[in-house]
């Protein structure tokens, strides 16, 4: 009789402990809290049982309701601390540390906001430099759900309290969000928090309620069910073709299966070509683990000395051995090149085996590397490992991916957070709403999405800033190739709300990078917006914009607006600093590259069409990579893109 008894008074004690006094899961230690509000703090606690809540001398009191819940306000506190916020119920108390009062910004996108400080810092120069105490972040964990949540998931990964800004700890932060708040603190003197919720890949509409895309809350819970059932069929109609008369394996059991081992017989497993992600192979939707082996010939010469593998960036983790012996691994790291060095005797004259254990939780998972940066460089030359690999499924699971549909992100991410008290938004997102007809209505949607979010966290004027997406991929090679400069429009018409900005960052990219290395600078330009708006300094915080064109005989000038103390060519080695960037469409419809001349005593540009046409439209920086564009204001910051009508 002792188990079934045990196993009773173990649901016992979790069912009676469910009810025990708890908080929000944001009020921990360390946290940065709202200056000069009156703060809601909450949480839970028995049925009807009184709660108390003490900072410093003041007291408060309340009782929980019938499900338990509780809530309090803290009185309006200025800037400062460390201070001690006890809250007790019966005999249970709960004491938070080094609490601070501050300034807390929401940070939210995708993996540019999410992209950590170290990612960009590799020697932790950059960390120590920037390193304090007063700025602290609370890193959300990724989740997802088809129905509001109460409780928010902290990432435990990192910490489960607010993370103070050490030259250690800051390094996991976000880059965006950690140099914004250095760039703040260098001229406002009060605690900077940073509460981060974002998730890589991530389009807009995954991170907006219901009502603000214009649906039905139970039309959509509906619709998404009926999404989440469809979401791994193709994955398994895959591999039951590819690995006939098998179950869809729920648990990895690869390497105790020898698939990792130098001599294992993977004759029977089918092909991939790679690199690739398995998404694109045939495998959309499906997570879990996807073992790959393949040999590679080597001679004497290229086996007998150290060598270098390149692998590109894996999504999620890998462990990668070279004829059964681990040469390298990352645990979590999808934008971490895999560049693992190849020891003596690690390698042999002859066949050797390469297997790799690739583990992904959500989104894409496998390779994202071009395949001539996908190979083994020895001293004698480089052997390219780009082609057909074995592989095999450990563990396949259907997650969906969830941060394309829409509201699942804001239900687990956001709406726990409901009324809580903040300065801003700082956003970063864009890259996966920049397709051909989803660029056009993104100006919608991010303008649905701050008034929500305004209205949600009970501040109309919360003020909302975003980074315009960064130049990438190679130049343009024609004079209508416009990718992402629709998204850049959209981006630029949302802010006709009020209190919103963006950062202007068509310099600052990586023709091959998606995530620019440079997010100092993004840091340093969206801080500016807040310093400005609100902590009333008098700084040039907008790029300058196109405000207007006016005919001139055959030439057409541009007028700007938000131009600071003024505008310039900027340095480019080019002795005769010409203007670049600027294309124009004729009444014929054609498009040309266009000769432009800058009047900097009025602030405007000169256009002219070498081909002798009438010019019906400007366009500047208007492509995916406007590499050339050099027309900046004197403070250093880029001319927004643009495209206009000429009348």
């Amino acid at each position: 009789m002792r188990l079934p008894i045990l196993a009773f008074l173990t649901l016992l004690c979790t069912s009676v402990s469910a009810q025990n006094l708890q908080l929000f899961e944001s009020f921990t230690d360390h946290a940065v809290l709202q200056r000069n509000v009156d703060h809601p703090i909450w949480g839970w606690a028995r049925a009807k049982k009184k709660v108390t809540v003490t900072l410093g001398n003041q007291t408060m009191t309340t009782k929980a309701g019938k499900d338990g819940r509780w809530q309090l306000q803290l009185p309006a506190m200025p800037a400062g601390g460390p201070h001690l916020i006890t809250v007790s119920s019966g005999r249970e108390a709960i004491t938070l540390n080094d609490v601070y009062f501050g300034d807390v910004y929401l940070l939210s996108g995708q993996s540019n906001m999410e992209w950590r400080l170290t990612q960009s810092d590799p020697d932790g120069s950059r960390a120590k430099a920037i390193a304090d105490p007063m700025i602290r972040e609370l890193k959300v964990k990724k989740a997802y759900d088809g129905v509001e949540r109460e409780h928010l998931d902290i990432d435990e990964n990192y910490s489960e309290d607010w993370m103070v800004g050490s030259a250690e700890g800051i390094r996991n932060f976000s880059g965006v969000g950690s140099y914004f708040a250095h760039y703040v603190r260098k001229d406002v003197d009060v605690p900077i928090g940073l509460l981060h919720a974002s998730w890589g890949g991530s389009r807009i509409e995954p991170w907006m309620s219901p009502e603000a895309l214009g649906m039905d809350a139970d039309e959509f819970a509906s619709k998404n069910r009926d999404i989440m059932d469809r979401a791994g069929a193709r994955g398994r109609k895959k591999f039951a073709g590819e690995f006939p008369g098998q179950g869809i394996p729920t648990e990895d059991k690869g390497e105790s299966m020898g698939w990792l081992k130098d001599e294992f017989d993977d004759a029977s497993w089918p092909s991939m070509t790679l690199p690739t992600f398995w998404e694109a192979a045939g495998y959309p939707n499906v997570d879990g683990s996807f073992y790959f082996r393949r040999t590679f010939t080597l001679t004497e010469e290229q086996a007998a000395n150290p060598a270098t593998l390149f692998l590109g960036a894996i999504d999620d983790g890998d462990y990668t051995f070279i004829n059964g012996s681990l040469v390298g691994s990352y645990k979590n790291a999808y934008s971490t090149e895999r560049v693992y060095k190849i020891g003596y005797g690690k390698l042999r004259a002859g066949e050797n085996t390469i297997a790799i254990r690739v583990t992904d939780g959500g989104g894409g998972g496998g390779f994202s590397a071009t395949k001539d940066k996908f190979l083994l460089e020895t001293s004698s030359g480089k052997v390219s490992l780009a082609g057909d690999w074995k592989y095999n499924i450990g563990k396949f699971s259907v997650g969906g991916n969830y941060n394309q549909i829409p509201v699942v992100l804001y239900n687990a991410m956001i709406a726990p957070l409901k009324g809580y008290p903040l300065t801003g938004v700082l956003w970063y997102q864009g890259e996966s709403n920049a397709g051909a007809g989803d660029a056009e209505k993104y100006a919608d949607l991010m303008r649905g999405l701050v008034k929500q979010w305004r209205g949600f966290f009970d501040h109309p004027d919360l003020p909302f800033y975003w980074v315009q997406l960064a130049n990438f991929r190679e130049a343009a090679s024609s004079p209508n190739e416009p990718g992402w400069a629709i998204l850049r429009q959209s981006q630029t018409a949302a802010t006709d709300l009020p209190l919103t900005g963006q950062a202007v960052i068509i310099d600052i990219g990586e023709a091959g990078d998606i995530h620019p290395r440079n997010k100092w600078e993004v840091g340093r330009r969206l801080s500016l917006h807040a310093l400005k708006d609100i902590y009333g300094k008098e700084v040039q915080a907008s790029s300058p914009v196109a405000e207007s064109t006016e005919r001139l005989g055959d030439l057409v000038i541009v007028n700007f607006k938000e131009v600071g103390e003024g505008l310039m060519i900027k340095e480019d080695g080019d002795r005769y600093r010409y203007l670049k960037g600027f294309t124009v469409k004729d009444d014929q419809g054609d498009w040309h590259f266009a000769q432009a001349l800058l009047d900097a005593k009025q602030d405007a540009v000169i256009i002219a069409n070498p081909a002798g046409t009438k010019i019906v439209t400007v366009r500047y920086a208007w492509a995916n990579n406007p590499e050339d564009a050099n027309l900046f204001s004197k403070e250093g910051l880029p001319v927004t893109p643009f495209e206009m009508g000429v009348e």
